[in-house]
């Protein structure tokens, strides 16, 4: 049997092992590499405000109920941030609503917000004369609508109890909520933005009406957070694939 000999080639005597040893320590390199890159503190994820309030903060919005018999300019600004509520700072907001349909009754609302735990929290029981604000004490409770600062997924409970109906009407509401940032871009009247927070709440509602007739619905409620804006979109419904019961869009906005 003849046995096939290479020539003896006195480069490759040499270089072969040196390649040998350059292999072995880039493997060494590179898996040193990703342990330190394993162990280096990635960085946290990003607080963000989606509802900025400060005082003389206003929006308007553009509010259409079902049907589109009730037509509204919403206007909201913060006329106060020095009503303490829950032994915390609260931005009192007073609500009012321009009619733009016959059919559609002059509105208004005082509501206050307040930071507690990582959420903004709304207490709807205040109203206001135009120099004063005051607890109506028609109701209890408060609801968490949104965490802050905003630094991931989130999900949470919410309840309040009111009578604001009548002497004797009560209700009940159990609602849950999650939060998340919406990859869709979201276009309205005041702009276009993107990465808005997405915040959807569902609510059973059980009340006693004034006939002390036990009665229950269903709400959905989405909205759309702009950073460093507020609240740009909001629908509501009764739940998927039922028609929407009201829309409302940012018309114009002056924040600090």
């Amino acid at each position: 049997m003849t046995v096939l000999q290479l020539p003896y080639n006195r480069e490759h005597s040499i270089v072969w092992p040196m390649l040998k040893t350059l292999i072995a320590a880039c493997g060494l390199f590179l898996i040193g590499a990703v342990v330190a890159l394993t162990l280096i503190p990635q960085p946290p994820i990003l607080e963000i405000e989606f509802f900025p309030l400060a005082k003389d903060n206003s929006w308007k919005h553009l509010v259409v109920f079902s049907g589109g018999d009730y037509i509204y300019y919403m206007t909201e600004k913060v006329i106060d941030d020095s009503m303490p509520l829950s032994e915390e700072k609260s931005y009192v907001v007073m609500e009012e609503y321009e009619p733009l349909t016959t059919t559609a009754p002059e509105a208004k609302s005082t509501v206050a917000y307040f930071r507690k735990g990582g959420f903004w929290h709304r207490y709807p029981w205040l109203d206001y004369d135009g120099t004063k604000v005051w607890d109506t004490k028609l109701g209890n409770g408060t609801e968490q609508i949104l965490p802050s600062p905003y630094n991931g997924v989130a999900a949470w409970k919410l309840g309040f109890h009111t009578n604001a109906w009548s002497a004797d009407g009560k209700q009940h509401m159990n609602a849950s909520a999650k939060a998340s940032i919406d990859p869709e871009v979201i276009r309205v009247p005041a702009g276009i933005f993107s990465h808005c927070l997405r915040v959807e709440t569902m609510s059973v509602n059980d009340f006693v009406d004034q006939h002390q007739n036990d009665k229950s619905y269903n709400l959905r409620h989405i909205e759309w957070y702009a950073e460093g804006v507020g609240l740009v979109l909001a629908l509501s419904d009764e739940g998927e694939g039922t028609p929407i019961k009201s829309r409302t869009e940012l018309v114009q906005y002056n924040v600090k």
